[in-house]
């Protein structure tokens, strides 16, 4: 169906990830390791805070193209009169009531902790051989390592302000430096 590929165009560019090799590829020492790394670090524990984040970024990405993609949708029901597939339009039409419907079916049905298998194995198998593994476990079990997990979201956080306010002044410069140069071609 033509929707069903502008929807997949639309909501996974991007977003599109090509693992090394295959799952199936994966040892079963290697994978047991990969699953108890991400059990430590916590992405396994983040899987139900991330499908509900990951359900609002679909939406947010819908969004901007929500009136052609239910046109788009309308148009395929070959079996609607007319009258019938603008009444349908009608129905479509108020974004937010589509998106709190869609919402509540995209929590229900995705199964983030598959996902995250799905793309997290295949990322670290293609990253880390089993002897990296064992030192991240190994690290990650220990006092310092158990904290670097714990404070490593707040640290990127405030490194990323800290980069944003270290940069903001040349940026600022910069823009008042091409709003000059364009004032100074509007003399000539």
């Amino acid at each position: 169906m033509q929707i069903r590929s502008a929807v997949a165009a639309i909501l996974t560019a991007g977003l599109l990830i090509q693992p090394a090799q295959s799952e199936a590829e994966i040892t079963e020492t290697k994978r047991e390791m990969i699953q108890e790394l991400l059990a430590i670090v916590g992405i396994v524990g983040m899987a139900e805070q991330m499908r509900e984040h990951q359900g609002s970024i679909e939406l947010m990405l819908m969004r901007p193209t929500y009136p052609q993609m239910m046109e788009l949708a309308a148009s395929e029901q070959a079996d609607l009169s007319e009258e019938n597939r603008q009444l349908l339009l009608a129905r479509l039409e108020d974004f937010d009531a589509f998106a709190e419907r869609f919402h509540a079916l995209f929590v229900e049905r995705l199964n983030f902790s598959e996902i995250i298998e799905a793309v997290y194995l295949p990322l670290y198998d293609k990253y880390f051989d089993e002897k990296e593994l064992q030192q991240l476990l190994v690290f990650y079990r220990t006092p310092v390592g158990r904290k670097s997990i714990e404070v490593m979201p707040s640290l990127m956080q405030e490194a990323a302000q800290g980069v944003e306010q270290a940069v903001r002044p040349l940026s600022i410069g910069l823009i008042q430096e091409i709003v000059a140069e364009e004032r100074a071609k509007l003399a000539d």
